[in-house]
């Protein structure tokens, strides 16, 4: 068994990306802890009906945040406690070494973020960016280290629309683990009360979620690709 660490830039990024791999890699007995930046207070969703204003909606995600960790099994949930929409300006080689802080305390062997070009907001990018520079220096004493970005099916069917290769992306099967990726959905209910068929029976919920997950193989070189799986053989 190992460590998987999830660096993400707010709540919700972990459950709507990825949530039924890290509640896959849970389930198998690994350890899986999660790195976030902001607490997302500055998004315009509030609930439906609204359940926040902008001075309490931090707060609240935070608890929605707790409540879906706790869904997927994350084990440790570590807080940057850097302004929502500010990860762009937040000086580079500070916000590097504080995620490397984490790297080194935690050990890894799989490290999972967003890619700095198809992260697809500021945040996301700047956050990926800075994952990746941490894990380059963390791999020096971890060579056997691995380092995937979250993906989206659209790059697994058309790769070439997003500068990938074919055979970048890895599919990874969840869907064993809708259950607590739906009830994660629903932990942060700010973000998405807006889906009405969340809140309907769980087997009109479940029907919504896709049962695959992808991610890009960071840094493949000459070794080959896994396949299904995220975990090094």
């Amino acid at each position: 068994m190992g460590t998987l660490l999830a660096v993400f830039a707010h709540p919700d990024d972990e459950t709507f990306i990825c949530g039924g791999t890290l509640a896959k890699y849970a389930a198998e007995g690994h350890d899986v802890i999660l790195v976030c930046a902001t607490l997302g207070e500055m998004g315009r969703r509030m609930g439906v009906p609204p359940a926040a204003t902008r001075e309490t909606i931090g707060a609240l995600r935070r608890q929605e945040l707790i409540a879906a960790c706790a869904m997927l099994a994350v084990s440790d949930l570590r807080l940057l406690h850097l302004r929502d929409k500010s990860l762009e300006i937040q000086p580079f080689d500070t916000l590097v070494a504080s995620i490397l802080t984490h790297m080194k305390d935690v050990q890894p062997a799989i490290v999972v973020t967003f890619h700095e070009r198809l992260g697809g907001h500021p945040d996301h990018c700047t956050i990926g960016a800075a994952a990746t520079a941490a894990f380059r220096d963390y791999r020096r004493s971890q060579p056997a280290a691995q380092l995937y970005f979250v993906g989206w099916p659209a790059m697994a069917s058309r790769p070439d629309e997003y500068g990938l290769r074919a055979g970048e992306l890895i599919r990874v099967d969840v869907r064993s683990q809708l259950p607590a990726k739906l009830r994660a959905f629903r932990a942060h209910r700010t973000q998405s009360e807006m889906n009405a068929w969340l809140f309907k029976a769980d087997s009109e919920g479940l029907r919504h979620l896709s049962s695959d997950e992808y991610f890009i193989v960071g840094d493949i070189g000459d070794r080959q690709v896994p396949t299904g799986t995220l975990w090094p053989s």
